[in-house]
């Protein structure tokens, strides 16, 4: 039995020392695994402060772009407007130009028609009038004669004498006037 308590107390030792070791290197790998993650947890820090700077100055960087792309868009909307706007009154001044002309030629062009109507009536007037103020020119004269000779044979026929009195004023046929106040 003295081999077995021997043998116990060897495996107790044994058991011992191996406890005492495997307690060394846990806690030697307790010890390393927490310097590592302290130095991790460190360098991590470190990383994301530098990330948080730099996301810092990405913001202020992405704000500062986006300032500037608000600037330079509406700086190009605005020549972009006012080149529009350029445009745009050239093209209205240069269509209201060609309005202009355009009426003035249609203005021209219409003042040609009505006078080449108008001289084509006047000539188709003259032409017709011709024969027309030559015919009715005869039948006046003629009508004119006619009324002259017949006058003249009225006349003739039933004028009167006249009266000359001592004055040497021919009388007429001179009736009393009548006086309208006077009662009957």
């Amino acid at each position: 039995m003295s081999e077995i308590s021997t043998l116990i107390e060897n495996f107790k030792k044994q058991s011992n020392e191996q406890v005492t070791s495997i307690e060394q290197e846990l806690q030697n790998a307790t010890m390393q695994l927490n310097s590592f993650m302290t130095a991790k947890l460190s360098e991590s820090e470190t990383i994301i402060k530098q990330g948080m700077a730099s996301l810092d100055l990405s913001n202020e960087q992405l704000l500062e772009m986006l300032a500037k792309h608000q600037t330079d868009m509406s700086t190009a909307l605005q020549t972009y407007l006012n080149n529009v706007q350029a445009h745009t009154t050239e093209h209205l001044d240069q269509f209201a130009e060609d309005i202009e002309r355009t009426i003035e030629a249609y203005t021209q062009h219409i003042a040609q028609l009505i006078e080449q109507r108008e001289d084509r009536i006047a000539q188709v007037i003259k032409s017709e009038m011709k024969s027309w103020a030559v015919w009715g020119g005869l039948v006046a004269m003629a009508i004119l004669v006619m009324g002259l000779l017949l006058g003249a044979l009225i006349v003739s026929k039933f004028s009167k004498p006249t009266e000359i009195n001592q004055s040497g004023n021919p009388v007429f046929n001179q009736q009393q006037p009548i006086n309208y106040g006077q009662q009957r």
